[in-house]
C-alpha cells in the first residue's frame, strides 16, 4: 500500500488471487479469475469506467514522495492532456529517444476515450508505454518536476525479480508478439495522431447548446 498522506481514489484490477493485505478504504478492487495481463486488465477497468474525466498509470514499484502529489498532478490534467512527474530517472526510450512515461502518467478523459484504450490495445503488456510515449509527445505533454514519486526498477537492484517478469501470457512468452502487433499499429500512426487533432479541434469550435438561439 502506497504510504502516503494522498491517497488517491483508484481502481484495481487483482489479475489471479486476491492480496493479503488490507487496501485503502477509497479503493474500488475488482478480481479477475482468468489471467488476463497488463493489457487485458487495464482496458476492462476502462470499460468498467468510461466516463472519468482522467485515467492515471500508477508503476507498481511507485514510492509517492511529493505532498499531494496526486492533487496536483488533478489539477493540471487537461481533457485531452498527458501529465508526467518526476521519478528521478529522467530515462529516454532507448529507440525514438524520448523521453519516457514516468512512475506516475496521467492522461484525460477525452483522449482515453477517443483512443478507445488505456493501454494499447493490440498487445499483451510490452510496448504499450511506447505508445502512449509517441501518443503524448505528438499531442504535448505536461511535466510536473516538482512532483516526484519514485520508481524503482530490477535493473538498478532497488526490486527483487518476480514471476511478472517472465512475460508470459498462458504460458506462451509475448515479447516478440508483443514487438510485432507494436510495430503493425506505427504504420497507422501518423493517421491516428492527425485524426486525434482534428477531434480537439472539431471539440474546441463546438456552440455550447445553451448558446444557441432558439
Amino acid at each position: 500500500m502506497i504510504e502516503s498522506e494522498d491517497v488517491p481514489e483508484v481502481a484495481v484490477m487483482i489479475d489471479g488471487p486476491m492480496y493479503d493485505m488490507v487496501f485503502p478504504s477509497n479503493w474500488k478492487i475488482h478480481q479477475s479469475s482468468n489471467h488476463l495481463e497488463m493489457q487485458r486488465a487495464l482496458n476492462l477497468l476502462f470499460k468498467f469506467y468510461p466516463n472519468e474525466p482522467w485515467y492515471g498509470l500508477l508503476t507498481d514499484h511507485s514510492r509517492p514522495e511529493t505532498k499531494s502529489w496526486s492533487r496536483i498532478i488533478e489539477s493540471h490534467i487537461t481533457p485531452r492532456g498527458v501529465v508526467l512527474v518526476n521519478d528521478t530517472k529522467n530515462r529516454m526510450n532507448p529507440v525514438t529517444g524520448l523521453r519516457r512515461i514516468t512512475s506516475a502518467s496521467v492522461y484525460g478523459g477525452d483522449l482515453i476515450r477517443d483512443l478507445g484504450w488505456v493501454w494499447l490495445n493490440t498487445v499483451t503488456h510490452m510496448y504499450g508505454d511506447d505508445a502512449l510515449e509517441m501518443i503524448g509527445h505528438s499531442l504535448g505533454i505536461r511535466y510536473l518536476d516538482q512532483v516526484i514519486v519514485k520508481d524503482l526498477l530490477v535493473r538498478e537492484g532497488e526490486i527483487p525479480v518476480d514471476q511478472n517478469h517472465r512475460r508470459l501470457y498462458k504460458g506462451r512468452p509475448y515479447i516478440e508478439s508483443d514487438r510485432q502487433a507494436y510495430n503493425e499499429w506505427l504504420k497507422d500512426f501518423p493517421s491516428l495522431i492527425e485524426s486525434l487533432r482534428k477531434r480537439e479541434t472539431d471539440r474546441s469550435t463546438e456552440v455550447p447548446f445553451s448558446s444557441v438561439a432558439r
